[in-house]
């Protein structure tokens, strides 16, 4: 059996890492790989690769 999985909080977890990761880009760069992790599996698990 396949469950429907909402996918609307994977997609709010990758918009909301995205913001942060610009703003890191921008006022802390060197700070830029904690947030990057959050970003791609909140990326991968809203496009239902994992």
């Amino acid at each position: 059996m396949s469950e429907k999985k909402s996918k609307t909080g994977y997609w709010m977890l990758f918009l909301v890492s995205l913001v942060t990761i610009i703003a890191l880009l921008m006022f802390l760069p060197e700070a830029f790989w904690l947030a990057l992790p959050t970003t791609v599996g909140g990326f991968a698990m809203a496009m239902d690769w994992i």
